[in-house]
């Protein structure tokens, strides 16, 4: 070989064995802790005067042969020298030959102890944000469209590829308000691009600001699984909770009747696993399952919720919804919601399909009404609904047993649901049919005092159309009842302000007697107002005095018929007042000078026999009112007999004027008649006459031929 040829190659080795051995000098000396040091300082300097803040990294490691930045002890302040960021830990590994093609390849990330507090001043004051500056520095500047050329335009698109992060004990806070915490993250994307997260101890605190005050609000997930394979995304999440708590006494403290569920008192865990079939910027397919939601502080309990869901920006369609309780099942097709949107000026509405349920009022006796607790008759349901975001409207509601012993159809609405002084709940009911025993089984469901249990009984079934509204601190219920023994229109009315009930009931025709167990009384017509005493403390204290079990209040009514025993009487009035011990009335019978009276009372609605009666029999003058009612008869009398006088003139002038009439026909009628025979008889004498001419000149023809032979 040539000399020259290898002298050059050796020179050639030997600087390529040099570059080789500066290369390896350079990079262990790059990877050194002076060199990393005097880097940190480096880029802490620069970082400060960009941000004009200061900035402070503790330690960092700049790996070239593995690839990877570390940061660890990042403080940075705002510019009211407070410390606004922290980190403890920051670690990133990623692609630098990927990074010549303009493509970010992140191999892993990794982010512990991180901790940011924000500020944010109120929208009147003139100060900024604690991190706008951070904002403003890193902000693009970006140039007018029209001197952007596409090739510039395509160099800054640089694609992002994320293998593996970790985020662990991460702290947000807001204004000292919002506080939100993250106990970890991990995402991975396998070789095949399938993507997988799972996301533990998610914490956020926050305060609404409400009209009635402010509310502590806590929301926080415990587990959140994301799994993707092959064309299924799905989402698992556990123990999902939120509770708000507005500093006040709950709603039913010391109101044993009222509902433990409130809102300034929520204590909601939830679970529920999510397929989500397909998701878009604007659209979302998902089927939720397996969800259960706990309001552990009110006992509403959902065990079990399905339904499918298919989203965009302005609606949702919802299907196959089923919703199950402890004791109760609802199904719901589909339902359609309109979503809110305050800029395009859109409120919430919706509607469903047949809403059908197997229901156990118990199950939301404690949320909602205690009275219910012991209602264990099984309900069948079915409905209509919709609403917006202040009312809600009931279609083709059915209501029954399962024994179909009874049965309810009704159509209702909500209104005034943003305002509980306005809220009105009204129903119409088309038809309730009540038969034999299943009213007082419905009675017996509750637990209250049982009046008249007897008498209910004996009106055998019931019929009732009617309507009724509960208002605040009120409840009106007004109908028509078709009994057995009679029918009965009412209208009363529950004041829970006052405590009282109180209303009025009318009847054509009522078997009070059978209804009351009493066999003398008979069919009844009246009108009958009454008022009662619910008051609690008030009746306490009365029965304390006086003892017994009656209802305490009073009922005045005015009879226009009655029957007792074969005797029937009409324009009667009775009054009946009860004072909790004893039940005394009077009726009475208004005569001119004499007034039938009778005194009764009783201890005890369920023995009616045994009621005391005491007849009497009032006289008296005739009273002002009835002289002046006698008078105005009398008057009556003789006007009408003026009247009956009149009409009898009036009559007889138009029988006279009838035969004058008729008689001046009949002389017409003659007249024409004698007219007409008479010039019947100048015919038949003028025919009589042209037929002798004629045979007297056929006679006298015969006889000029018989000459001339």
């Amino acid at each position: 070989m040539n000399k020259a040829v290898v002298l050059t190659l050796k020179v050639l080795g030997g600087l390529l064995a040099a570059i080789i051995l500066l290369l390896a000098v350079a990079f262990a000396a790059f990877h050194t802790d002076a060199v990393q040091r005097r880097l940190v300082q480096k880029a802490t300097d620069v970082l400060s005067d960009y941000l004009q803040t200061t900035v402070h990294i503790e330690k960092a490691n700049v790996s070239f042969i593995g690839q990877g930045v570390s940061l660890s002890g990042v403080e940075i302040e705002d510019r009211q020298h407070r410390k606004m960021f922290q980190m403890e830990e920051l670690g990133v590994h990623l692609s630098l030959f990927r990074l010549l093609h303009h493509e970010l390849e992140v191999t892993d990330a990794k982010v512990k102890g991180m901790e940011a507090r924000l500020y944010e001043p109120a929208s009147d004051s003139d100060s900024v944000a604690n991190y706008q500056f951070v904002i403003d520095a890193f902000k693009s500047k970006k140039a007018p469209k029209d001197t952007l050329s596409a090739d510039t335009v395509q160099k800054k698109k640089m694609a992002v590829n994320i293998h593996t992060v970790m985020l662990e004990r991460i702290k947000v806070s807001y204004n000292d308000t919002t506080h939100a915490e993250l106990g970890s993250l991990r995402y991975k994307k396998d070789k095949d691009g399938y993507q997988r997260a799972e996301l533990r101890d998610l914490t956020s605190t926050f305060v609404q600001k409400l009209k009635k005050g402010p509310v502590d609000t806590r929301l926080c997930i415990g587990i959140l699984y994301a799994d993707e394979k092959e064309d299924k995304r799905q989402l698992t999440i556990e123990n999902l909770c939120y509770t708000t708590d507005n500093h006040l006494p709950r709603k039913n403290a010391k109101k044993p009747k009222r509902g433990a569920f409130d809102v300034g008192h929520l204590d909601v865990v939830a679970q529920m696993h999510i397929d989500l079939d397909s998701i878009g910027k604007d659209t979302l397919i998902a089927t939720i399952s397996k969800g259960k939601v706990t309001d552990q502080g009110s006992g509403l309990a959902i065990n079990n919720l399905q339904l499918k869901v298919n989203a965009n920006k302005r609606t949702a369609h919802l299907s196959d919804i089923a919703i199950k309780m402890a004791n109760t099942t609802l199904d719901i097709a589909s339902a359609d919601v309109l979503l809110p949107n305050k800029k395009e000026g859109r409120s919430l509405e919706y509607s469903t399909s047949q809403i059908r349920g197997r229901v156990l009022l118990k199950d939301i006796a404690r949320p909602f009404a205690p009275v219910l607790s012991r209602f264990s008759i099984p309900l069948t349901l079915q409905t209509r609904m919709s609403g917006n975001d202040n009312a809600m409207y009931f279609r083709d509601v059915f209501v029954g047993t399962t024994d179909k012993k009874l049965s309810i159809r009704a159509t209702g609405r909500i209104a005034n649901l943003k305002d509980k002084y306005k809220l009105n709940v009204h129903f119409d009911v088309h038809n309730m049919t009540a038969l034999q025993g299943s009213k007082e089984r419905i009675i017996n469901q509750f637990p209250v005092k049982k009046f008249l249990m007897k008498q209910l009984h004996a009106l055998g079934r019931i019929d009732y159309q009617g309507h009724f509204d509960v208002l605040w601190k009120k409840e009106q219920f007004a109908g028509r009842l078709r009994t057995m023994v009679g029918n009965v229109n009412f209208q009363f009315a529950l004041d829970e302000l006052n405590k009282y009930v109180f209303g009025t009931v009318r009847t054509d025709s009522f078997e009070l007697g059978k209804a009351m167990d009493m066999p003398d009384l008979g069919k009844i017509a009246c009108k009958a107002d009454f008022k009662f005493d619910i008051s609690k403390p008030r009746t306490a204290r009365m029965r304390q005095q006086k003892g017994g079990k009656l209802p305490i209040g009073r009922i005045s009514a005015e009879v226009a018929e009655a029957k007792y025993k074969k005797v029937k009487v009409r324009n009667l009035f009775a009054e009946l007042e009860s004072d909790g011990a004893v039940a005394t009335g009077n009726i009475t019978v208004k005569g001119k000078r004499m007034d039938v009276l009778c005194g009764f009372s009783f201890t005890n609605t369920n023995e009616m026999r045994k009621t005391k009666i005491k007849p009497g029999i009032k006289f008296h003058k005739m009273s002002e009112e009835d002289k002046a009612s006698r008078d105005e008869r009398k008057q009556q009398k003789k006007q009408a007999r003026e009247e009956r006088k009149a009409l009898k003139a009036e009559a007889r002038a138009e029988r006279q004027a009838i035969k004058e009439a008729e008689k001046a026909v009949k002389a017409e009628e003659k007249a024409v008649r004698k007219a007409a025979k008479a010039e019947e008889k100048a015919a038949r004498k003028a025919a009589k006459a042209e037929a002798k001419a004629a045979r007297k000149a056929a006679k006298e023809a015969e006889n000029s031929a018989s000459t001339t032979e």
